[in-house]
């Protein structure tokens, strides 16, 4: 008797230990923790970012935080309905919409940007990708635990 009420306490410790770690290992909670910047602090953000990768002109860059502030606006009101209570149809819509968004800004800063400087946007951009792949393999590989089966 005393062995199954050991090994039945035990058992509990160890469920407990799992779900306590689950539950602080959950992919996106990082996000939920990061400051929620205005339209504003993000296209000043991205203008200066651009600056310094790109070699802006002060016009460039004036130019470039004009079309960052117009997509970040466009895209705020989307990011906050991604993170209610869509369906996968309605996620994909969304996602298509601020991908034309992002498609618009890419058209208009294009237009300012010299050939060299839309060299290194490219290589920016792909730069970019490649990092996010990498985070989002990551992430899937610390939430897909193997339990030998």
């Amino acid at each position: 008797m005393k062995k199954i009420i050991i090994t039945l306490v035990a058992l509990a410790g160890f469920n407990a230990a799992v779900l306590a770690q689950a539950v602080t290992a959950t992919p996106g909670t990082a996000q939920t923790e990061k400051k929620q910047r205005t339209p504003e602090e993000i296209s000043k953000k991205s203008a200066a970012h651009a600056e310094k990768k790109l070699g802006l002109s002060a016009q460039q860059k004036a130019d470039w935080e004009v079309a960052a502030l117009k997509r970040a606006l466009v895209n705020q009101p989307l990011h906050e309905k991604l993170k209610g209570s869509t369906t996968p149809e309605e996620r994909q819509g969304i996602h298509k919409e601020i991908k034309a968004n992002n498609d618009a800004f890419e058209t208009s800063v294009n237009f300012f940007l010299t050939a060299d400087q839309k060299t290194k946007f490219t290589a920016m951009k792909a730069e970019r990708m490649n990092a996010k792949k990498k985070q989002m393999k990551k992430d899937f590989n610390e939430s897909h635990v193997d339990y030998g089966e």
